[in-house]
């Protein structure tokens, strides 16, 4: 199945993060990793899902996350309840990212999708040589009520999957 701006979000979808805290705001604290219920968090919102390959990859890193942050009191201000970073990494590693970007919000949360298996689902997954494996692919869909509002996939730079896209689409 390939997931397109109209559809209805799929039923089931679940991810792992952890949750920031002050307790586990030290780069080198480790949190427990909870379960992120789609549908029974989101139901009801807006939310945007921003993938990338990679916590601390090149363009992840200096290019697509950092504009989300610095403009997430724009999103919000445009209906926004929340931000998913998601990536196949870890949680302990979108934990780990999370804080060097200086997210305390508890809506913008960074979360994995474990092996991709979303993304898959959804046909956003990219294969990368056997070192890194199956990854999600560099997306950004805007979720609002159960119903995919938007989604753009980019193979190279962020121009679909950025904010700035994204705002223009809200």
């Amino acid at each position: 199945m390939t997931l397109n701006a109209g559809d209805k979000f799929p039923e089931g979808v679940k991810f792992l993060y952890i949750a920031y805290t002050p307790e586990v705001a030290d780069i080198k604290a480790c949190g427990i990793p909870i379960q992120l219920d789609f549908d029974k968090e989101f139901h009801d919102k807006t939310v945007v899902i921003v993938s990338i390959p990679g916590a601390f990859t090149p363009t992840c890193t200096a290019n697509h996350i950092p504009p989300f942050v610095e403009k997430f009191e724009t999103l919000k201000s445009k209906g926004v309840d929340a931000v998913i970073v998601l990536s196949a990494n870890d949680p302990f590693v979108q934990s780990a990212f999370g804080k060097v970007n200086g997210v305390t919000d508890e809506s913008f949360i960074f979360a994995t999708d474990p092996a991709a298996e979303f993304s898959k689902l959804a046909g956003l997954s990219i294969d990368l040589p056997p070192a890194f494996g199956t990854r999600t692919a560099r997306y950004a869909i805007i979720v609002s009520n159960g119903v995919v509002k938007y989604i753009e996939v980019d193979a190279n730079g962020v121009a679909g999957s950025g904010v700035d896209a994204v705002l223009a689409a809200l």
